[in-house]
Order: structure tokens, then sequence, then C-alpha cells
């Protein structure tokens, strides 16, 4: 592994989550780095465009190049693509029904999906659109949205069956388990006797990039231990993370100073 190259980046990271690490002795501090080390990096780094020193202060900050390179990045970036084979393998894993979907105009909105193996399944389409508040991926979406969103979509409840939430004093402590358990469950809320678990796809500052769902017949999926459902979407969530950079990479071999 090019250590120098490792440092570099290990600087940039540095400046980029904590912008009170704008001197050199800081930077070397935090990154474990010599400050004659880190002096040469913030040379190499501010003569390619990635960071600013301030003459006067004699202190540095990291300019706009990473965001317009990750910028450009995410713009090529299709979610469903980049999760296709992880639904097919959760479908797979699971026999039942998986959809990936986005939060748009305070609803679900669907946007791929794996079908179940089974002839007696549910059913959804790419492009279709359901409510936030009675469904297993607009609930675990929504409980990492901010107060205004949560309280709009309170505000559009409609009961589709006994089991839908009834009001918004039900639906927070609803989300406030999906916040505490890492995925959220439906049963009979939107659609009677259909049973379904998701979890949320989120990015390092807990953006929600959208969710993943699995979903099948009530009376079939309660034969089985939850866990099966369960571990099977956390691990699908957790590689679609990883393969959008969105979790963190294994340790790196400490560089020498």
């Amino acid at each position: 592994m090019e250590t120098t190259i490792v440092k570099g980046l290990r600087v940039l990271e540095a400046m980029s989550q904590n912008p009170e690490l704008i001197t050199l002795t800081a930077l070397a501090k935090e990154c474990g780095i010599s400050k004659s080390n880190v002096h040469r990096l913030l040379q190499t780094l501010e003569h390619c465009g990635y960071v600013f020193r301030d003459p006067t202060t004699r202190t540095y900050r990291p300019t706009l190049r990473q965001w317009e390179m990750g910028q450009r990045v995410y713009d090529r970036m299709s979610l469903p693509a980049i999760a296709s084979r992880h639904l097919a393998q959760l479908a797979a894993d699971t026999e039942e029904t998986v959809h990936l979907s986005v939060f748009d105009n305070d609803q679900v909105l669907y946007v791929d999906k794996a079908e179940s193996s089974h002839s007696v399944r549910t059913y959804v389409s790419a492009g279709e659109r359901e409510p936030a508040y009675c469904t297993c991926s607009g609930k675990a979406m929504l409980a990492y949205m901010s107060r205004d969103v949560i309280q709009r979509v309170a505000g559009q409840m409609t009961q589709f069956t006994h089991q839908t939430v009834k009001d918004s004093t039900e639906l927070d402590h609803q989300l406030a388990e999906v916040r505490s358990r890492g995925f959220a469950m439906t049963s009979g809320e939107y659609r009677s006797g259909v049973l379904g678990f998701a979890r949320a796809i989120r990015s390092r500052t807990n953006r929600v990039i959208g969710a993943i769902g699995v979903a099948g017949p009530t009376e079939r999926m309660e034969k089985f231990d939850a866990d099966r459902y369960i571990s099977a979407l956390i691990k699908a969530v957790t590689a679609v993370e990883q393969d959008l950079g969105f979790t963190e990479p294994a340790a790196l071999t400490q560089a020498p100073a």
C-alpha cells in the first residue's frame, strides 16, 4: 500500500470532519503523523487545489474540490443499479417479495423490486406510491426525517384497515421504536394480511437515501422466526451502504510517521 497516499487521505478526511483542525500541529496530532510529513502533504494538497493556506494566520482549510469530485460521482450513481443484486439475494434468502424505495413528496416511491418465488405473494410495481405512515418502508425512512416532515405526514393520515396507525402520538411512539431497533415492521396497516419489515439506507451523516423492505402474506411469514427476515434485511442494507461508500472502511494499517 502506498503510505504517502494513505497519509494524504487521512489528512483530508480529518480536515473535512473537524473544522477545528486547521493548524499543522493539530492535524499532526489527530492523524498520528509527524509535523514535517503533514507539512509536506499539505503543500502537495495545496498545489493540487484540495487545501487552501491562509498566509496571515498560517492555518489550513479544505477547498470545495472534494465536494466537486463527490458530486460528479454521486450524479453517476443509480441507487437501483447498485442495490439490484442485493435485492435479488434478499429475495432468495427470504423467498418473499423485496422492494427498494425512496422518500418523495412525503410518500414512499418504489423504484425497484425482486419478486417472491411463491405464486401467492405481495405485489408492488416500480413507480407505485404508498403512504409513509402505515407502510414498513415508509416508517423506516420517516423515523429519521425532521420533526416538520413527520408532523406534515401525520396530518395526512387515513385509516386503511383497523390496524392502521391512528394518530400522531402513536406514530411518534412507533418511529421511536424504529430508531431503537433499527428496522420497521408493519402488519396489515395498509393492506390486510400483509406483513413487512424494512430498514432505511442512510449516509454517514444519517441522511436517508432510501429503504429496502421485504413483505409477504402474514400467514406464511409468521410460520418462521422474524429473525429470518430481519437478519437478511440488515445484511442487504449494509451491503448497499458499503457499495455506496457510506459505511466505515476497514481499518488501515497505521503508516509509519
